[in-house]
C-alpha cells in the first residue's frame, strides 16, 4: 500500500535548541531552496512486513534536467555500496538524469526505470536516438539497506512505484524526512532514521548562493551519537541502564568514557546496523567538478559530527553526490554531431567560483549534512517491522533535557 504523505507533527532539530554551525538555513530548511530541484517520495507499508520507499531528485525540473546538465561529482567515504553512473560523473564530470535512493535490493528496478522514463522524455521532445544517446547520461541510484525492518526479498518497488515519485516531484511541496521515501525503514544511530534534508544560503558580493542537503540515514552506532556536541548516545544508555538495574539517583555529571566505559555497557549487544547513509548535495553556485568533488568529500565532517568513529565503518557505504545548477555544460557540438570519428574541436564558457572563496561552501555543506541526519532523527517514527522487529524513535523529551543541561550556548 502507498501511503499518503502529510505533515509530520514533531519538532526538527533547531525546535530543540540547536542550530548547527554559522550560515543561516533557507525558507524551509530544505534542498527545495535550490531554486529548480524539485524531489519526489513514495512510501509503501503493507502487513507482510514490507516498509520501503523510493525518494527521486530532478536537478532542474523533468525537462531541464536532460537539457541542462549538472556539472557533478562523488565521493565515497566508505563506499561499501552502490550508486549508479558515478564512473560516468568520473569522467565526464556532469548528470542530466534524476537521481534516485532506495533500499539495496531494488537499485536495478529503479535504474530500469529511470532508464525507460528519461527514453521516454527524449520522444515527446521529437528527438530521434541518436540525439537522445547525445543528452543521456547513466542514471543516478544510490541505495541503503532495509532489510532489518523491512522484507527486502520481496521487491516490491517497480516502474510504477518509481514513475509515482517522479509526478510526486513535480507537485511536492516539501521534503518529506524519517519514515517517507527511501528512508521508510532505515535505522541511524541504533534510532529509527530515514530520510532528511537542511539548507544554507551564504554570501557573495553580487548575490547570495542557495546549498542544499538531502539524506538518506542509515548508520551509526548508539554509543557514537552527538547532538551539539553532547554524547547524547551514552548519556542516553546511561540512563537506560540505570533505569533498568533500579536506580533511583542519577549523577549529574556525564558518563565516563573511554576504557571505563568498557565494562559497563554490552556494545556488542547494541544494535549498530553499519548500512551506510547517501548524501546528495544541490547548490546554485557555480562550481566546476572539481570543486564539487571537494564538496562531496566534506559532506564527510557532518555526518562524523552526529556519528563520531561510527562513521566510515568497514561494512558501511558512505556515499556522496554534489551537483551545481548554477551552470551547465548544455551547449552540444555544432561542427559536427559529437559522436563522429576526431571531431573537430569546440569550445564554450563557463562561470565559477574562485577556488579562494570556497571555503564558505566547504563550511556549509558540512553543516547542512549534521542538520539533515539530525533532522532525520527528530522526524522519524518507531517501527515495528519484517518479523515483529521494532525498532524506536530518538526519545526528544528525553534529547531535549539533555540538551537544556549540556548544550553550551553559541
Amino acid at each position: 500500500m502507498i501511503v499518503p504523505t502529510g505533515e509530520s507533527t514533531k519538532p526538527r532539530i533547531r525546535d530543540l535548541g540547536y542550530a548547527p554551525g554559522r550560515f543561516p538555513p533557507g525558507p524551509q530548511n530544505s534542498i527545495l531552496d535550490v531554486d529548480g530541484v524539485q524531489v519526489g517520495q513514495v512510501t509503501i507499508h503493507e502487513e507482510r512486513g514490507i516498509h520501503t520507499g523510493v525518494t527521486v531528485i530532478l536537478p532542474r525540473g523533468p525537462e531541464e534536467t536532460a537539457l541542462s546538465p549538472c556539472y557533478a561529482a562523488t565521493h565515497g567515504l566508505n563506499a561499501a555500496g552502490e550508486m549508479t553512473g558515478a564512473h560516468m560523473i568520473y569522467e565526464w564530470g556532469h548528470l542530466a538524469c534524476p537521481i534516485a535512493i532506495t533500499n539495496t535490493v531494488s537499485i536495478g528496478k529503479v535504474y530500469d526505470a529511470l532508464f525507460l522514463w528519461c527514453m521516454e522524455q527524449s520522444r515527446k521532445r521529437g528527438e530521434n536516438d541518436l540525439e537522445a544517446l547525445r543528452r543521456f547520461t547513466i542514471p543516478v541510484v544510490a541505495e541503503t539497506f532495509d532489510g532489518y525492518l523491512n522484507d527486502i526479498c520481496a521487491s516490491v518497488i517497480d516502474r510504477d512505484v518509481v514513475e509515482k515519485a517522479i509526478s510526486a516531484a513535480q507537485h511536492q511541496p516539501k521534503v518529506l524526512e524519517g519514515n517517507h521515501g527511501g528512508g521508510t525503514a532505515m535505522i541511524c544511530s541504533g534510532y529509527k532514521g530515514g530520510t532528511g534534508t537542511s539548507s544554507r544560503v551564504v554570501p557573495g558580493p553580487q548575490k547570495n548562493y542557495t546549498l542544499g542537503v538531502v539524506v538518506q540515514a542509515n548508520h551509526g552506532g548508539r554509543p557514537d551519537l552527538r547532538i551539539a556536541d553532547v554524547p547524547v548516545g551514552r548519556l542516553l544508555m546511561e540512563e537506560d541502564r540505570k533505569r533498568s538495574a533500579g536506580e533511583a539517583e542519577k549523577k549529574d555529571a556525564a558518563p565516563e568514557g573511554g576504557k571505563a566505559m568498557e565494562g559497563k555497557y554490552p556494545w556488542k549487544k547494541i544494535l549498530t546496523l553499519n548500512s551506510g547513509i547517501i548524501v546528495v548535495i544541490a547548490t546554485d553556485a557555480p562550481l566546476l567538478p572539481h570543486q564539487l568533488k571537494r564538496l562531496a568529500q566534506h559532506a564527510g565532517m557532518g555526518v562524523a559530527q552526529v556519528s563520531g568513529h561510527s562513521a566510515g565503518r568497514n561494512f558501511s557505504g558512505e556515499i556522496f553526490l554534489a551537483f551545481s545548477t548554477g551552470t551547465s555544460p548544455n551547449k552540444l557540438a555544432e561542427a559536427s554531431n559529437g559522436m563522429s570519428y576526431l571531431p573537430p574541436v569546440e569550445t564554450q564558457g563557463v562561470d565559477t567560483v574562485r577556488n579562494e572563496t570556497i571555503d564558505t561552501l566547504l563550511y556549509a555543506v558540512s553543516e547542512a549534512t549534521e542538520e539533515a541526519i539530525l533532522n532525520a532523527l527528530c522526524q522519524a517514527e518507531t517501527l515495528t517491522g519484517f518479523q515483529g522487529r521494532k525498532i524506536e524513535a530518538l526519545p526528544l523529551d528525553r534529547v531535549q533535557a539533555l540538551l537544556n543541561k549540556y548544550m553550551v550556548p553559541k
